[in-house]
């Protein structure tokens, strides 16, 4: 096929591969965020809100939040530079995701096509990658730019180390020549043919380090990367064949230089490991539930890699989380382990003939060892997103595979050597091509038809989680989210119902009565929330989040001592929870205990620098305390300044603490200034801060500072 026909199949596939992938994911661009993650990395993080600006830049390499186990600077650089150009209009964030995940199905299809020479194999797994069902997770949830972000980056990584590949020669390796031939094989040099001379082009060179440059910004989206080295080693030996084994000395003259060619990579990956390990030693490792045995990880990472191939053949009851299952059955753990060692076993002794499926399987193995869950992250028994690269290499093995079978079927006898070296295989004869044709168009069809479906389900909170309900009723983390979804439509009954009816069959679940709590509050149903938040606080006086509600609600119907007792012990389980701290600052200052409000206000703020809530209330102590002993008017206008530039001088609250701090100062001609113009902001609304700001105003033009005898 001359070169010009090659290009023009080349951009029909990479045309229509887009174009199928964006139709089938499009109603994304019309969902909004979910309450799940997309709130701590969006709609409620300070530093995104804000959008690209140099301090963010900046704060995006330094995150060390203890809710965030990662780090990943280059996908919290996207965010930001999603803000700063669409604000927080939801589809447009989703947009993006689309965008990447259709360039990293066309970078798929012409990584796979340069390195084997099979356009339609290729362009085939190319198109289950995109289509797949189980990838819809890592598309259509905003938070999870990470995956698609960090697969962009894996892909680039992968073309320019094919393209070294080619450049270089190892000693005692086969060339790698590049052009593809036959259908479906990469063109070999003549047998016996060896080069001995170690040459590394200027070329290949640049490539190389173009390489580990794209390599360090995948890494920096998501460190579920580290494996990448091992999947180079595994291209190496197919389909580039840099790997001789046939030769007595392949060990010394081309495995060892290959291995220490690696070695930059693997101090990548390693760098990238003490990162993260870092990350998840300040976080919080389990969110809910238990820590799980050394032995309950290893069999969940045995049954979680077997259920990942169930759902990609019958990817059906996908659900947004799967709550950890304890009570694992000896024989489910029997017979997944039994079909990973015999997929094992079939690969390893195939390696010879047919390379693809050593390739493939150890690619999706080696690949879901950062994520299958023999460290423990979160509460999840497995997700949906983590096969978003892994599943590459069942696609290749199975697609390369069946090509071979329904070849070896179709084709007719000849009388040729069993096994003919590559450049003189044939083509695929014309009812192979036929077959395999409808075949793949039946099972794409239906990858469209499904994941259009699954798609369905993300265009909300309230949908997403009420999905995963439906699949397991027991689904906590689902219970919680979906009623928290609610409680933002003002749906509290709703909400009660389905917490009441969960509580049937699991009278003691935690998380539904502290919700349960939350919605009787809510609709001022006192005693019933005392009852449930009591019941949650004596079933686990250990669980921080009970603990934290309750003593919030303690304060918001006066009984504030209490409130303290409760709150103190949440901050005692719980030392990085931000609100709690705030919530007791702020039940202290009401008691008049104005030291403790101070130093809970600071821990606050320590824990989350840029929250205005703790900065803002600080502020106004320092300022307004009838008590000169708390007053620091010094200490008070930088944290109002802070306050009012988190808010970008738009909210009128901090702008009346920035007031009360310069008159503090005797400033009084800016604290007027401030004052007036957060009463602006209010349009002449009544209530207590227009009220708060017509006496501030007053004591201004008289050459007071403002004193609030509340603080």
């Amino acid at each position: 096929m001359d070169l010009a026909k090659n290009n023009r199949r080349t951009m029909l596939v990479c045309a229509l591969l887009s174009a199928v992938t964006l139709a089938a994911f499009w109603p994304v661009t019309r969902h909004g965020f979910v309450n799940y993650d997309d709130n701590r990395y969006v709609t409620a993080n300070a530093h995104v809100k804000q959008g690209l600006t140099w301090g963010n830049l900046v704060w995006s390499f330094q995150a060390r939040d203890a809710s965030f186990q990662y780090w990943h600077p280059v996908t919290w650089i996207s965010h930001l530079l999603d803000v700063q150009l669409f604000g927080l209009n939801a589809g447009r964030h989703h947009l993006v995701s689309l965008l990447f995940h259709t360039a990293n199905a066309t970078l798929l299809f012409l990584l796979l096509q340069r390195l084997t020479g099979a356009a339609w194999r290729s362009a085939f797994v190319a198109a289950l990658f995109a289509l797949h069902p189980l990838h819809v997770q890592s598309v259509a949830w905003v938070a999870e730019r990470k995956d698609v972000l960090s697969a962009f980056f894996f892909f680039l990584t992968l073309l320019a180390y094919a393209r070294y590949a080619e450049r270089s020669v190892i000693s005692g390796q086969s060339p790698v020549v590049s052009g593809p031939n036959a259908e479906g094989r990469m063109q070999d040099a003549q047998p016996g043919v060896m080069h001995h001379a170690s040459r590394i082009t200027l070329h290949a060179a640049l490539y190389y380090l173009l390489s580990l440059f794209l390599f360090a910004l995948g890494l920096l989206s998501k460190p579920m990367l580290v494996t990448l080295p091992f999947v180079l080693l595994l291209l190496d030996f197919w389909p580039l064949r840099r790997i001789e084994l046939k030769t007595p000395d392949f060990r010394l003259k081309t495995l060892l230089p290959l291995l220490l060619e690696k070695l930059p990579f693997l101090s990548l990956s390693v760098a990238s490991c003490a990162a993260t390990f870092l990350a998840h030693s300040r976080g919080q490792v389990v969110r809910v539930g238990k820590v799980l045995s050394l032995t309950q990880r290893l069999d969940n990472a045995i049954v979680a890699g077997a259920a990942y191939l169930e759902k990609m053949f019958w990817p059906v009851h996908l659900s947004v989380f799967y709550p950890f299952r304890l009570d694992l059955h000896a024989g489910t753990i029997l017979m997944a382990g039994v079909v990973l060692i015999g997929l094992t076993a079939w690969a390893v002794c195939c390696w010879r003939r047919r390379p693809y499926l050593a390739v493939g399987w150890f690619w999706y193995l080696g690949m879901l060892v950062p994520v299958i869950g023999l460290v423990q992250v979160g509460g999840a028994q497995m997700a949906d997103r983590y096969t978003y690269l892994p599943l590459i290499g069942i696609f290749l093995m199975l697609t390369w595979e069946i090509v071979e079978r329904v070849t070896a079927l179709t084709s007719v006898p000849a009388q040729q050597p069993p096994d003919p070296p590559p450049a003189q295989m044939p083509a695929l004869p014309g009812k192979a091509r036929t077959v395999l044709a409808l075949a793949a168009g039946l099972t794409l069809v239906a990858c469209v038809a499904e994941t259009r479906h699954q798609v369905g389900y993300w265009q909300d909170s309230v949908t997403l989680f009420g999905r995963a309900l439906d699949i397991n009723p027991d689904n906590d983390v689902a219970l919680n989210n979906y009623c928290l979804a609610l409680f933002g439509q003002g749906k509290y009954e709703e909400a009660a119902t389905r917490l009441s009816a969960a509580l049937k069959t699991k009278p003691k679940l935690v998380p539904a009565l502290v919700q349960l709590g939350i919605a009787r509050s809510m609709q001022g149903r006192t005693n019933e929330a005392m009852r449930a938040f009591s019941e949650a606080a004596q079933d686990a006086p250990n669980f921080a989040s009970a603990r934290s509600n309750f003593g919030y609600f303690l304060s918001t119907i006066g009984r504030n001592e209490e409130a303290v007792r409760e709150l103190q012990a949440a901050v005692r389980l719980q030392p990085d929870n931000v609100g709690a701290f705030i919530n007791l600052a702020d039940t202290c200052q009401r008691l008049g205990r104005r030291a403790e409000a101070i130093d809970y206000y600071r821990q606050a703020i320590g824990l989350q620098p840029d929250a205005v809530a703790p900065i803002n209330n600080l502020a106004w102590l320092l300022a307004t305390s009838p008590d000169a002993r708390f007053r620091n008017g010094a200490e008070a206008v930088p944290l109002a300044a802070r306050a009012c530039a988190l808010t970008k001088y738009h909210h009128p609250l901090p702008l009346a603490t920035l007031a009360a701090a310069c008159a503090e100062m005797g400033r009084f001609q800016e604290a007027t200034g401030y004052a007036e113009q957060a009463q602006a902001l209010l349009r002449g609304n009544q209530g207590a801060l227009a009220a708060r700001l017509a006496a501030m105003l007053e004591a201004f033009r008289a050459g007071r500072a403002y004193r609030d005898a509340k603080y």
